[in-house]
């Protein structure tokens, strides 16, 4: 798994929007997309609800997003 695709996954999360967070992260949204794509054959299932409203996470999704939050601290922390 990369983490590349994970952190762009948190991200993506935070700003609930692949538009914000590519502005924010001087990424193209394609970019982006292709990154959630790739992670999500990995993982083997999706992680956002797509909709007219936007995006939100799946169950899975935010689960994963808790694992990767936890991560990052843990990781802060040494």
């Amino acid at each position: 798994m990369d983490w590349r695709r994970l952190q762009s996954f948190k991200n993506i999360s935070t700003y609930k929007s692949f538009t914000k967070a590519s502005k924010e992260l001087k990424k193209s949204q394609s970019t982006l997309s292709r990154d959630i794509i790739s992670l999500e054959k990995v993982i083997g299932y999706k992680l956002f609800k797509r909709n007219i409203r936007g995006i939100e996470l799946t169950d899975r999704g935010s689960k994963l997003l808790e694992v990767i939050k936890e991560f990052n601290n843990r990781l802060q922390s040494f």
